[in-house]
């Protein structure tokens, strides 16, 4: 990786605006990989990203009483004639044309850090930026599925010591997961958020204004609402992607800002393919990182 991509690296991260999720560095790779198991036809999905099904993200809320940004409610009733029919048709359309973008999410990992995350819905792939207090890095989550069991390779780069680690992980025997009832959680991807629309399991909400836009939400009423929390997504009522999810017990430390980039050649290479700058020196892979 170039000076310059890190810095756009950087920058892409610091100028993403969200209250995040406060989680363990490790806690978005252990939840796209349990994922997994919850998702039809055994799709090769990596996690958050950046980023990750509710095996999922545990929030470590550090200050939790903190007040999460709350939705902007619009005034008035929509002018425009929408059915809840045709708003989650528009949304199962959208979120099945994932695989032509990057999908990344920003949130918290920390006191004054913010960790942003990139990923490949086509190769399961993330990429992960830490920026702000203490070290600088980024590391990249592969992972695929084998027999019972989950695989994933972590390469990590510390752009404050100038070295790099990578290492092969993998899961317990997952066993056969016959829920037909979508958990889910930040980590959950387009295609399992997609289902859970098809049954019936997420509903349309209320509509607000997010970061200056109109958007909808859904609103989670599975089976296992309780113990999920009731998980809020919110998708641009223009474009229909997501833009944000709230998780219990919807604090800043537990939202989620998401954002797709259209796929180009760069940002697909930067996703998938792990940078060792020139000169960073291979250490022994950390014993805590899984």
């Amino acid at each position: 990786m170039s000076e310059s991509q890190l810095t756009q690296d950087l920058q892409d991260a610091l100028n993403e605006t969200t209250a995040g999720l406060l989680a363990p560095a490790d806690a978005a790779a252990r939840a796209r990989a349990r994922g997994r198991r919850r998702r039809s036809g055994r799709w090769m999905l990596s996690v958050i990203p950046v980023v990750g099904v509710i095996a999922g993200v545990v929030a470590i809320a550090q200050g939790g009483s903190t007040p999460a940004h709350k939705p902007t409610a619009l005034p008035g009733p929509s002018t425009a004639v929408h059915t809840d029919a045709f708003i989650t048709q528009r949304i199962k359309t959208v979120l099945g044309s994932a695989g032509k973008y990057i999908i990344r999410t920003s949130a918290t990992s920390g006191p004054g850090q913010v960790t942003t995350t990139y990923l490949d819905p086509v190769t399961g792939t993330t990429r992960s930026v830490v920026t702000g207090a203490g070290d600088r890095v980024t590391y990249w989550v592969q992972t695929r599925v084998s027999g019972n069991k989950d695989y994933w390779r972590t390469t990590y780069v510390d752009y404050t010591k100038h070295t790099w680690w990578t290492k092969t992980s993998h899961s317990g025997s997952l066993g056969k997961d016959t829920s037909d009832d979508p958990v889910l959680s930040a980590q959950t991807p387009p295609s399992l958020i997609s289902k859970a629309l098809a049954l019936g399991e997420l509903h349309i909400g209320g509509k607000a204004q997010i970061n200056g836009h109109a958007a909808i939400e859904l609103v989670y009423a599975g089976k296992l609402a309780a113990k999920a929390g009731a998980v809020r997504y919110w998708v641009d009522a223009g474009t229909y992607r997501p833009v944000r999810i709230d998780m219990p017990p919807f604090t800043a430390a537990s939202t989620v800002a998401e954002s797709w980039i259209p796929k180009s050649a760069a940002n697909v290479t930067r996703t998938d393919k792990p940078q060792i700058p020139h000169g960073f020196r291979q250490v022994p892979p950390s014993t805590t990182f899984n």
